[in-house]
């Protein structure tokens, strides 16, 4: 008696430290987390929650820099712990391979944002699973409205919806000064809000069916928005829940 539940000691612990996904009850559920802690020569970008898999990120085009050297994302001070800074033109990103889990059909989207100042027409990339080859997907991102003022916008399929909140753009990763804030989209099948700090930032009406199999980019967008140019920004934290269906509506 005594080895067999040593046996089933040694199973449970075994199983535990394998963090397994768990059911979840609601009202949101993780899908995928991303710190973004990766220190400077890291050639993956880790995925906290393994529900089903976990959804581990590479930096692009190479490995996670000491910033101001240039290459792939770099590695800065963040809001909580460490957090990558894209500098360029788009050209540093972190790639996420397609899984279906990263387009469910009630999400949140959440990240720390650092935007620099760029001013009116700027876009600043945030997350984008948005497939420009059949128009299916979503994108957050960042507009640029003014001298160090930004606004968060959505895509969704092929309807663009822009947040009613303002706030600053004024992170300097040399001297690692600014202004985190977390901005978060809600898309709750047809009902989509978005929210600056938790604080409600505008609703609109989500289109649905966003399914895709394209790559998700952090700090790059496959296609930019028309007529705007890139600027930097520095992200922690990234976030994606899903919303179960008997918390739809809440």
């Amino acid at each position: 008696m005594w080895k067999m539940w040593t046996a089933l000691g040694v199973l449970s612990a075994l199983l535990a430290g394998c963090n397994l996904s768990q059911v979840c009850t609601g009202p949101t559920c993780p899908v995928a987390h991303w710190p973004l802690n990766e220190s400077p020569g890291a050639t993956t970008v880790a995925d906290t929650v393994l529900n089903p898999i976990l959804n581990t990120g590479l930096p692009k085009p190479g490995a996670v820099q000491s910033f101001p050297t240039l290459g792939g994302p770099g590695s800065v001070p963040g809001h909580t712990g460490g957090a990558l800074y894209f500098p360029g033109n788009g050209d540093s990103y972190v790639e996420v391979p397609s899984t279906p889990d990263l387009t469910p059909t009630r999400f949140i989207l959440s990240a720390w944002v650092a935007p620099v100042q760029c001013g009116a027409g700027a876009y600043y990339p945030v997350v984008d699973k948005w497939d420009p080859n059949t128009g299916k997907g979503y994108a957050l991102y960042l507009e640029g409205v003014g001298p160090g003022q930004v606004r968060p916008v959505v895509r969704l399929n092929s309807a663009t919806f822009t947040g009613t909140t303002t706030f600053v753009a004024d992170y300097n990763p040399i001297a690692n000064t600014g202004t985190w804030t977390e901005v978060r989209v809600r898309v709750d099948g047809t009902l989509g809000a978005f929210f600056v700090n938790g604080n409600p930032a505008g609703t609109f009406t989500a289109p649905t069916g966003l399914g895709n199999t394209i790559p998700l980019w952090m700090g790059a967008m496959h296609q930019a928005p028309s007529g705007m140019y890139h600027c930097e920004i520095a992200l922690d934290e990234v976030r994606l829940d899903e919303i179960p269906p008997g918390f739809s509506g809440q």
